[in-house]
């Protein structure tokens, strides 16, 4: 298994916080299960006393015996993202096809990371990407003379030009919409799933995409998320729709999620199969979510099972395949009702 970290900083950090790749490894050290596979991490940095301070922490892991023996840490000094990629990690992909990779790019601003080394990284069957998108950074500099050049490698097309006609939230919609929707056509990511990140005054400061062509990569990362508890005054919403914007909060509000529920299945027959996918593709909700929203709905009487086996327990689904009649409204339905 292989992890990437584009730009991993020290490993801690000046007031003694654990940065991300110290993190990835106590993360792996920490694992319940006995592990077979051999897991190999690559840290990308370019400032070399960065690169000694990161060093050094991996260093003092090892002397507390927190590494796994089956570990192979590789650091690229002073090498960008697309050096140590194309010239180290790319390599050492292809001679791996099948081993599931993760990839954690986490830029100072938006150079080095282009729209094609994640469509390498995506083309292969076991690969996500978890991608900081510095929205206020990009929306400073996006009509800067000297950023055409770079941004057309960010976005992986020329039309993130058509924002400077916009403004305010339009232009934000916009550049968040392109990153997502490049990640699908021109990366090949099939699910993309991204996360706004709320200042304390409830400001945009950035958004983390995650990218992946699996839907149980999805399922996984979707319950992670929902178990993060915000801190630093930082809070977090799914803002892939911003119709459908959803804040993140201990308890979620599943009200909404019925909302979405009635309106995509009103009047039709799906089976249980059909409303897990629908939650886990085209909302922000987890799978876990879904079934308390049945039970309610089932309880109301605006869903019935059809033949279900006779022993089953009212407000119950273990059975994928089970056959839901859901009631039809007799109003329209907007998700702001």
């Amino acid at each position: 298994m292989v992890y990437v970290d584009g730009f991993a900083g020290p490993g801690r950090y000046s007031g003694g916080e654990d940065g991300s790749p110290i993190i990835a490894l106590k993360a792996l050290a920490a694992h319940g299960r006995k592990l077979q596979s051999v897991f190999e991490f690559h840290f990308v940095e370019r400032d070399r006393r960065t690169v000694d301070a990161l060093t050094a922490n991996i260093a003092a892991l090892r002397d507390e015996g927190l590494v796994v023996p089956s570990t192979s840490i590789s650091v690229h000094p002073r090498q960008s993202v697309e050096e140590a990629y194309d010239q180290t990690i790319a390599p050492r992909l292809a001679q791996t096809p099948g081993a599931p990779a993760f990839a954690l790019v986490d830029p100072f601003g938006w150079t080095g990371i282009p729209m094609r080394i994640m469509a390498s990284l995506m083309n292969r069957s076991s690969t996500e990407l978890l991608l900081n998108f510095m929205f206020e950074e990009i929306n400073r500099f996006l009509s800067h003379k000297d950023q055409p050049e770079n941004f057309d490698a960010l976005f992986g097309c020329p039309d993130w030009r058509k924002a400077d006609t916009l403004s305010g939230h339009a232009r934000k919609n916009f550049l968040h919409d392109l990153y997502r929707d490049q990640l699908r056509r021109a990366a090949g990511a099939r699910y993309v799933r991204s996360f706004e990140m709320l200042n304390d005054r409830g400001a945009s400061d950035y958004f983390l995409f995650f990218a992946t062509r699996s839907l149980l990569g999805l399922r996984k990362m979707k319950e992670a998320m929902w178990r993060i508890d915000p801190a630093g005054g930082m809070r977090f919403s799914d803002a892939t729709n911003f119709n459908q914007q959803v804040l993140f909060e201990p308890k979620p509000d599943t009200r909404l999620l019925r909302r979405m529920i009635e309106a995509q299945f009103s009047g039709t027959r799906a089976t249980v199969r059909d409303v897990e996918l629908f939650v886990l593709e085209d909302t922000a909700f987890h799978a876990g979510h879904y079934k308390k929203v049945l039970k309610e709905m089932e309880g109301t009487g605006h869903l019935t099972p059809v033949s279900p086996p006779p022993k089953r327990r009212a407000g119950t689904y273990p059975d994928p395949d089970l056959t839901l009649d859901f009631a039809a409204r007799h109003s329209p339905l907007s998700l702001t009702d």
